[in-house]
């Protein structure tokens, strides 16, 4: 697929009523850290994570025999003041859930899962005044794209483990109506035009998809309740709580649905350019005649609903030349990222639990695992997300700075969970007994 060089709206992606669905894309601002442990040279250009996050991993966890080794890390610009991030570290990136090995995805998921029971033990609770707030556990995965800015800006495997307090999302109560947003770019980046096709394209693609899953169910779409903040936004498959987490099935469950959409971006690719594999970078393949889309959407593994949604789609985008390349190559991140599409596929994926327990979060009766495709976009799942009960929620990072004592609470938080995921029943042998860092100053950082 290409990209629009004039038109702002896909008609016909958008469903009826959309414009009063609320968003929250201006209000949730979220601060950074201090000058002092803002990146410097070598952590923002060298190739080698481990390299680039030395002062910021908290604890490092090797993997699958060596094979790999997880990090939790301290990110440079949090989404919230409660969040880390856990990725793998090795020196050749391993971008998907199918690049690393499978005790890898348990280790990394298994960790996803002890950041929920933490975030519910009652002393947490209380020493981080967590009561009442919301979680998400974000994933992304953009492998291709390595032109303009991606959706998964750094290409390890990573989870995003975030958590904001009632007073952190207190500025949601200003979320408006669709229709107040003026800004086209701003409208196309945090409702990419494939996001309700996008779910129904995703439902196709799983719905003869064993979940592997007892009590797990894919939840048909819904734009009327998505649009009224009843459904988060992407293909919903709701789980039995969070303890699935731990479970093997579900890191091979999440391995299987990215093999699904990998599939699924080629036959779309293929659909509108008559190729299958992504271009090289600062090229995207050309559109084939709309004629010939036509046939080929027709002949595709689509159902009718989605083939009108594909028509609609092509009409709206034209072809990238090599002069338009160009020019967007010395462009700002915001017109590329406005003209220029990701190479597929690109899609974040979220764990959040709609309705919380009363015996805590972590006992959640249900748990929604959301996939949603991007397009344009080049916001993560950390970033965009269904928050505070509005449908889409942009988290606005670097927004000034956070306190020296915040920043120590929040180094206080990360290693409280370390130390809790290190020792947490059902770690690995290798994992237990592993040092854990601690914060020192903003000049040195962990430990």
């Amino acid at each position: 697929m290409t990209e629009p060089l004039h038109p702002n709206r896909f008609a016909g992606l958008d469903p009826v009523g959309l414009e009063h669905m609320l968003v929250a894309w201006r209000q949730l601002a979220i601060p950074g850290p201090l000058p002092a442990y803002q990146l410097r040279g070598v952590e923002l250009a060298h190739p080698d994570p481990r390299v680039r996050f030395a002062r910021r991993i908290v604890a490092s966890m090797p993997c699958a025999n060596g094979r790999d080794t997880l990090a939790l890390v301290d990110k440079a610009s949090p989404h919230s003041l409660f969040d880390l991030m856990l990725t793998e570290v090795s020196a050749v990136a391993k971008s998907t859930p199918v690049d690393v090995a499978a005790a890898t995805g348990r280790a990394l998921w298994r960790t996803g899962g002890n950041f929920v029971r933490f975030c519910s033990q009652p002393r947490v609770v209380e020493d981080f005044g967590l009561a009442g707030g919301e979680l998400h556990l974000a994933l992304n995965c953009d492998p291709h794209t390595v032109d303009r800015e991606s959706v998964q800006a750094a290409k390890q495997f990573h989870l995003h483990l975030l958590y904001w307090t009632p007073a952190a999302l207190a500025p949601l109560a200003g979320a408006e109506p669709l229709a107040r947003v003026r800004d086209a770019r701003l409208r196309r980046q945090a409702l990419d035009p494939i996001s309700f096709l996008g779910a129904r394209l995703i439902f196709d693609a799983l719905s003869a998809l064993d979940l592997g899953l007892p009590g797990a169910a894919l939840l048909p779409p819904a734009a009327p309740a998505v649009i009224v903040g009843e459904r988060p936004l992407g293909c919903v498959i709701a789980l039995p709580g969070w303890s699935v987490l731990g479970e093997p099935d579900f890191e091979a469950l999440i391995r299987r649905i990215h093999v699904r959409l990998a599939t699924l971006a080629a036959d779309l690719l293929e659909s509108f350019t008559g190729e299958r594999e992504p271009p090289p970078p600062w090229q995207r393949h050309p559109l084939l005649p709309r004629r010939d889309i036509s046939a080929r959407i027709l002949a595709g593994p689509f159902t009718s609903g989605v083939r009108d949604g594909l028509e609609c789609l092509a009409a709206g985008l034209r072809s990238l030349t090599p002069r338009s390349a160009a020019r967007l190559a010395r462009a700002s991140p915001a017109v590329r990222m406005d003209l220029m599409t990701l190479n597929h596929p690109a899609y974040a994926l979220n764990l959040h639990a709609p309705r919380p327990s009363a015996h805590g979060l972590a006992e959640a009766p249900v748990v929604h695992l959301i996939i949603q495709p991007r397009l344009f976009s080049g916001i993560g799942g950390a970033g965009l997300l269904t928050l505070g009960g509005v449908p889409s929620v942009r988290v606005l990072r670097a927004q000034g700075t956070f306190s020296l004592a915040q920043w120590r609470q929040r180094a206080r938080f990360q290693r409280a969970f370390a130390c809790f995921n290190r020792d947490a029943p059902g770690a690995d042998a290798v994992t237990a007994g592993l040092p854990i860092r601690r914060f020192v100053d903003f000049e040195r950082g962990w430990v």
